[in-house]
């Protein structure tokens, strides 16, 4: 049954309507970009679709566990370059909040020799307090405290754009308290570094609830 609550998230979202389209926030707009600005590796994710399909409904809120499963990415390395490590980021550019972009996930220290992120892959591994998941890739932990969180747009607010970006690295990352590290760390390590990046967008919208 559908109460009060539902229609004023649902108001409020269309009332916010227009606060979205944050493009300039995104990751690959930062300086470390600057000698790269546009990309050279090609990020897909096949279960959904060419970049900019639909996510499907378990890779979102609308998931069983109501935190969304990752989608299955797959990418080529940059050529003619040596990648020492990868960098891959979720992040939603459409949030109704001015020039605010959410964060879901951000992972670094990504072998070389990867070329896929599966769900398992980016689930954090329980059997220690450092931020490591369970493929011995280090995370940066979104608003929620965890590793990754799937799409959850406000009622009403429409389709967001859900931005997935691999970042290929020259030189892998170090930091004096991996613990702790920030996402304007990773901005700032990562400035010098990048030899390559691809991205896939995936849309959402949350649903009339039944």
């Amino acid at each position: 049954m559908v109460g009060i609550l539902t229609y004023l998230q649902y108001f409020l979202g269309r009332l916010l309507y227009r606060i979205r389209g944050h493009d300039a926030g995104q990751i690959v707009r930062t300086a470390a970009f600057r000698d790269l600005p546009q990309p050279n590796m090609k990020l897909e994710a096949t279960e959904c679709g060419p970049s900019g399909s639909l996510m499907l409904p378990y890779h979102t809120c609308l998931a069983a566990d109501t935190k969304g499963n990752f989608p299955e990415l797959h990418w080529t390395p940059p050529s003619k370059v040596e990648v020492k490590e990868y960098v891959l980021i979720s992040e939603d550019i459409d949030p109704p909040i001015p020039r605010f972009v959410v964060m879901h996930g951000l992972f670094y220290a990504i072998p070389a020799s990867t070329t896929e992120a599966l769900p398992d892959d980016v689930e954090q591994d329980e059997n220690t307090k450092d931020h490591i998941t369970q493929s011995g890739w280090r995370y940066v932990p979104n608003l929620l405290g965890t590793s990754y969180i799937g799409p959850a747009p406000p009622l009403g607010h429409g389709i967001h754009r859900y931005i997935f970006t691999i970042i290929a690295l020259s030189e892998p990352l170090q930091f004096d308290r991996p613990d702790r590290v920030s996402k304007k760390q990773i901005k700032e390590a990562i400035v010098g570094k990048v030899i390559g990046w691809g991205q896939w967008i995936g849309h959402f919208e949350r649903p009339w609830p039944n």
